[in-house]
């Protein structure tokens, strides 16, 4: 016959090993979900840098679409508003920026004014081409109505032929002729920021 204080001592023996086993069931649930947020974390972070690389990819793609890195300037067959062939071989020993334009382009209209200052700034030190490959009188009766005092240049192959369609875009070819950098959208070439940088390029 059992006495009470067994029944007690068996009782207390059964609730210690139902708490041992609850608390390690909690603690080996809260490994699991330890576990669980960790994988989680690196799986999203993996999906992160796998889409952030797949985009970074198409940017590139897209981005040598619009204004490529390597353009053949000769086959575009650059001469001025006269006709007079545009060797840029000639310019070298300055810093060059190749400007594409075009009149109906409101962003081209709008940084006109500061790459005309730029010249002014620094005639002996930076030479503008600004480029379009249409009509010649479209683009004269657009310097008169502006009053622009630039080197128009006009491509008599289609810009789009070396898949040059942002407007406007500028090439910065530096001293020794090479491409430096190139830049979308309307600048600020007139800035000092910009004239520092212009000015440091060797």
């Amino acid at each position: 016959m059992e006495c009470c204080f067994c029944r007690h001592v068996g009782w207390y023996r059964n609730s210690v090993a139902t708490h041992c086993f609850i608390l390690l069931f909690l603690s080996e649930n809260s490994v699991l979900r330890r576990a669980n947020r960790k994988r989680t974390f690196w799986l999203s972070y993996l999906a992160g840098f796998l889409v952030a690389s797949i985009i970074a990819v198409f940017s590139v793609s897209m981005l040598n679409k619009i204004a490529p890195q390597k353009v053949n300037w000769q086959a575009l067959q650059l001469t001025d508003l006269n006709g007079t062939p545009i060797v840029l071989s000639d310019y070298k020993g300055k810093i060059v920026l190749l400007n594409i334009w075009a009149t109906w382009s409101k962003a081209s209209l709008q940084e006109m004014p500061s790459l005309q200052r730029l010249q002014q700034l620094h005639p002996d030190k930076v030479v503008i081409f600004a480029i379009s490959d249409e009509a010649t009188n479209k683009v004269e009766k657009f310097i008169q109505a502006n009053s622009f005092n630039l080197h128009f240049v006009k491509a008599n192959t289609p810009l789009a032929s070396q898949h040059l369609t942002m407007y406007p875009a500028t090439y910065l070819l530096a001293p020794n002729g090479e491409l430096e950098s190139i830049y979308l959208g309307a600048q600020t070439w007139d800035s000092e920021k910009m004239q520092a940088y212009l000015l440091s390029i060797d």
